[in-house]
């Protein structure tokens, strides 16, 4: 199965060039077996040249805007390409360059992006702020797994997605005053898979998301580090805040009912 690992970016803009820098650290070791890795730049044509030689499985690393806080790291499945518009040499954005292997019917049937949140890119320097130099080990995990998986086995997109679940529900119990320590029973009621939980709790950990704990009797516990109570709140305000808007903790969304004024119970209830 032949994957393709490649790096956009602008190594003089910052944390632009983030994308290279991986491509840079893959390179240092040693070549494994059908897997190339090469430095696209902000050359993206010679990306969609380079699949004109058939591959299973292409692998982008890139900067991505997304919203979170510097350094967030992103696995995105590709399911579906635009079709090409106009082209140029450059093709800086992977969109761009995956448009022109779908037209020349070079895309390959698995396409992922590993991504990493920007903190600067307009400023004329070669260095990386150190929230994004520090996701670089991260995302050389997640490739690894991506690697290792062979196309069979764990989704890595569904382990980020279980990431997510349990950050969500360690934010939440946090707020119920059910933390700041969780222990992986707290976080059974909601996910069912032991082992599941175990793994993603210490890979939080790797992560800079958790820190563990013991308590009194030496049970180990878990506490959301700054980081994964920003994490956890985005991404819990993500999944629940149209509902929230409408409707506060306890209430209804009607403005005359009673459970608003402390006067009775909610009558949407009744």
């Amino acid at each position: 199965m032949r994957t393709l690992i490649a790096g956009f970016g602008n190594v003089l803009r910052g944390d632009d060039g983030f994308g290279v820098e991986v491509i840079r650290r893959l390179q240092e070791r040693e070549p494994i077996t059908d897997v190339e890795v090469m430095e696209v730049g902000t050359a993206g044509i010679r990306l969609a040249q380079e699949l004109l030689t058939p591959c299973d499985r292409l692998i982008i690393v890139d900067a991505m805007n997304r919203g979170g806080p510097p350094g967030t790291v992103y696995v995105v499945r590709v399911e579906s390409v635009d079709a090409a518009g106009e082209v140029d040499l450059h093709l800086a954005v992977p969109a761009r360059a995956l448009a022109v292997a779908k037209a020349l019917r070079a895309l390959p049937p698995e396409v992922f992006i590993v991504g990493c949140e920007p903190g600067q890119v307009d400023e004329l320097t070669t260095e990386m702020t150190p929230p994004v130099h520090a996701a670089v080990g991260p995302v050389l995990e997640h490739i690894d797994r991506l690697l290792a998986d062979g196309g069979a086995g764990a989704d890595p997109v569904a382990e980020l997605q279980q990431r997510d679940e349990i950050l969500q529900i360690m934010f939440w119990l946090h707020g119920e005053g059910l933390g700041p320590d969780v222990s992986p029973a707290d976080i059974l009621r909601f996910v069912g898979d032991s082992r599941t939980v175990h793994a993603t709790l210490r890979q939080l950990v790797a992560d800079g998301f958790a820190e563990p704990q013991l308590d009194d009797s030496g049970a180990q516990r878990y506490r959301l580090t700054p980081l994964g109570m920003r994490e956890g709140r985005r991404r819990f305000l993500d999944e629940f805040e149209p509902y929230l808007a409408k409707h506060g903790h306890g209430e209804c969304g009607s403005a005359d009912c009673d459970c608003h004024t402390g006067g009775g119970d909610c009558r949407s209830l009744a």
